[in-house]
């Protein structure tokens, strides 16, 4: 597909707002069959996320518009695709998907990306690929603070029921002599 100047803008325009709003991640993608990109895409669909290729000069000019920083100039060199997140809760689950995807297929290589308008870089990626995402983690850490609470509890319940047991000891001890 033929894209003039105006359209190569309004591409990189419209690319930059969602840049500035959501997270995203830049892949390579070169030698993947059609199939294969299909079944990325069909993956990324339940994480609410959106695979597609664009142009390097889009990418370049979009990244600007949005002032973003600290990407990485490799960026834009050979064919790029981009993951955009439309929910930031599911940056953990885009990159184990995309992790899980790479593993299979050698050829999909993870340029970078930005979360929360800071470039992360693969390394970063494949470390939130290993973690849970953020309401996962935000349910464990709840369950923890719960554990602590009630051993707390038990623990200062304790002489109140040492001390109920011990005096129902002595009255079935005074009723049996009795």
């Amino acid at each position: 597909m033929e894209l003039d100047k105006n359209d190569k803008k309004n591409l990189s325009s419209e690319l930059g707002k969602q840049l500035k709003t959501t997270d995203a991640v830049f892949t390579s993608f070169q030698g993947l069959k059609f199939k294969e990109t299909t079944a990325l895409r069909d993956s990324l669909r339940p994480a609410k996320s959106n695979f597609k290729v664009v142009r390097n000069t889009v990418i370049s000019h979009a990244i600007s518009n949005a002032a973003l920083q600290g990407s990485d100039k490799a960026l834009t060199k050979g064919p790029t695709a981009v993951v955009t997140i439309e929910d930031p809760n599911e940056i953990t689950r885009v990159a184990k998907t995309l992790m899980a995807f790479a593993k299979t297929n050698p050829l999909l290589k993870i340029k970078g990306g930005f979360a929360s308008q800071k470039w992360l870089t693969p390394q970063d990626l494949e470390r939130l690929s290993v973690i849970g995402s953020k309401p996962e983690l935000i349910s464990q850490l709840a369950s923890l603070l719960y554990s602590n609470l009630a051993q707390i509890r038990f623990v200062l319940e304790a002489p109140t029921r040492d001390l109920a047991y011990a005096l129902d000891a002595l009255r079935e001890k005074t009723a049996r002599k009795a």
